[in-house]
């Protein structure tokens, strides 16, 4: 699992686990440097990108850094 944050110096990392959907929130898999994996459901990112066609973040209410549509990372996705 590789972490979806944009590049950052923080020591928490986060993975996409899977979607909850109906519920805005979404399971993730959180771990720091030399600990164990924490599983975690976080409410969804309601910034969408500016636009009237903006495409919403992927991300967890609150994250760091940027947002999913602002780079184009193949590795981060709604999806995976």
């Amino acid at each position: 699992m590789q972490c979806q944050l944009s590049a950052h110096d923080g020591r928490e990392h986060f993975g996409l686990l899977n979607d909850l959907g109906e519920y805005g929130t979404a399971l993730w898999l959180r771990w720091r440097e030399k600990t164990d994996v924490d599983l975690v459901v976080l409410p969804d990112c309601p910034v969408v990108a500016p636009g009237p066609d903006g495409e919403g973040c992927c991300l967890f209410a609150g994250h760091l850094e940027q947002h999913t549509w602002e780079h184009n990372l193949e590795e981060v996705s709604c999806l995976s």
